[in-house]
């Protein structure tokens, strides 16, 4: 498997581009004091994975990668670029709209993004 393919629910998927987002989650004791001062009270990082899909795909290919926002959570095994090894989380799927285009009788589509955001919380 190369780093630019994933398995949701372990089926295999591939994406022209990836990108990650690492964000530390606060708890109720953070915030800024009178002076302005920031404290934080991190609880832990939750993790959101974006996958792109840029290039030409069947339009099964394409509703295949569509029917993953069914998912209201999923198991992601994916290549964490901070781990620098293969992971798995629990996940929950969104997306955006998809612009569909008519080649012949089969459609394709412009290029349109999947992300897959973290469930629970990794202590940090």
């Amino acid at each position: 498997m190369n780093k630019s393919q994933f398995k949701v629910d372990n089926v295999l998927f591939s994406a022209d581009a990836i990108s990650y987002e690492y964000s530390q989650l606060d708890g109720e004791d953070a915030g800024r004091s009178d002076d302005g001062t920031m404290y934080r009270d991190v609880i832990g990082l939750t993790n959101k994975i974006s996958y792109d899909f840029n290039d030409f795909r069947s339009e099964d290919e394409i509703s295949n990668i569509l029917k993953l926002l069914e998912k209201t959570s999923c198991s992601l095994y994916y290549y964490d670029l901070k781990e620098k090894d293969w992971v798995t989380k629990n996940m929950y799927v969104t997306g955006d709209a998809v612009q569909a285009k008519a080649i012949g009788d089969e459609f394709t589509s412009e290029p349109f993004q999947i992300r897959f955001i973290q469930m629970d919380v990794d202590d940090v």
